[in-house]
């Protein structure tokens, strides 16, 4: 029952009794009415038509602020006419109202809606209900299609300059399969493949074997950043911490747009990377930073336990909110591991609390777009 509905319910409740009560009969027989319209209005519902609900999400993976569409399809199973009505579409703990036109009996309709793309997340579009009331708004029933679609809200990225250049200390550096192929440093010996160099045949092992065998090089003398995401939640503002995820996100794809193998760590110990630079994994970083929440006590000092197992000569960029330059002091023992470190302080207005730490860059910015400009002109020039 609507509120409407509830409405009428109590005055028909209330003409009934004072008219029984007070001997008016004409109050009665108006209660009377009303209760007899309550009535009609709950058998207007019973006869409920059989209709399926189909979604599609187009695109599924968007950035914060950009459109995402929903196409909803509902079909008209019954061979009687539907009336028209409302869906409610669930998206995560909202609900989005999408108007449904009458439908002849097998017929389909198909309508578009906008979903709210305005706070980064990974939300369950659905269930749906089917929302359907009597022609006085007094009674409303719902039919449920369990049905439901995930779309991924991507955080927001600013256009900033690559990050500053760690190269691997050792003159081979790392050859691991993960390297990128293409490079002068020798790394396996592999089947050969239509398209690959006939210089990289490797004459000797292909007389053993039988087979045409190439040498595999790869560029070892790659630029190699990590980036340390500060997610004790005691450590922002809710806008805060949204815009240390903005600031990340912008870090990771300025790298894999110019092919710099990067790796990303949380406190909370989340890793999240790859080792070749490949583009390819752009999307799979930004699924996590998409779901990414911040977490109770976690102390940024859990960095250094982290780290101790990453190769050193990288660049390091550690990403927090309003620490203190006690807070940063775990950062210190760090430096003679990586080659260049950049802390970037987020939410802090002006040169906050924190004006330098010894061997590290520091910018504090109130907004990622505040620090997209100061990291270009820092860093990038």
């Amino acid at each position: 029952m609507t509120r409407y509905g509830q409405a009428v319910a109590a005055l028909a409740a209330c003409l009934l009794v004072g008219g029984w009560v007070a001997g008016y009969r004409e109050l009665f027989m108006f209660g009377v009415a009303l209760l007899v319209v309550l009535v009609v209005a709950s058998g207007w519902l019973l006869a409920r038509p059989h209709l399926d609900a189909d979604r599609e999400l187009r695109p599924n993976r968007v950035a914060e602020g950009q459109p995402a569409t929903g196409f909803l399809t509902v079909t008209n199973r019954s061979r009687r006419r539907s009336p028209a009505m409302v869906v409610l579409e669930h998206f995560g703990s909202t609900v989005v109202p999408v108007s449904v036109p009458t439908l002849a009996g097998g017929a389909s309709h198909t309508r578009p809606y906008r979903l709210p793309t305005n706070r980064r997340g990974v939300f369950q579009v659905g269930p749906l209900t089917v929302s359907r009331s009597d022609p006085f708004q007094l009674v409303r029933a719902g039919q449920r299609q369990p049905s439901s679609e995930t779309l991924w809200v991507h955080p927001a990225t600013h256009e900033m300059s690559p990050f500053p250049n760690g190269r691997a200390r050792d003159l081979e550096g790392p050859t691991s399969a993960e390297a990128q192929y293409g490079g002068i440093t020798f790394h396996t010996l592999r089947d050969y493949v239509v398209g690959d160099d006939l210089r990289l045949i490797h004459w000797k092992s292909s007389a053993k074997r039988g087979e045409l065998m190439v040498r595999h090089n790869v560029d070892a003398y790659q630029p190699r950043s990590l980036v340390v995401l500060d997610v004790n939640r005691a450590s922002y503002s809710d806008e805060g911490f949204e815009d240390a995820v903005r600031v990340v996100a912008s870090i990771v794809v300025s790298s894999l747009r110019n092919n710099f193998p990067i790796r990303l760590r949380t406190t909370a110990g989340l890793v999240i990377g790859t080792e070749s630079g490949s583009g390819s994994q752009r999307e799979r970083i930004l699924d996590q930073l998409a779901a990414l929440e911040p977490v109770p006590e976690v102390p940024l000092a859990s960095i250094s336990r982290q780290v101790a197992n990453e190769r050193g000569g990288l660049s390091l960029a550690v990403i927090t909110g309003e620490a203190t330059a006690r807070d940063l002091a775990v950062i210190g023992p760090l430096r003679g591991r990586f080659q260049t470190i950049t802390i970037g302080r987020i939410g802090v207005r002006g040169r906050g609390s924190v004006h330098a730490l010894p061997g590290a860059l520091l910018i504090n910015a109130a907004t990622s777009a505040e620090f997209a400009t100061a990291w270009s002109r820092r860093v990038g020039g």
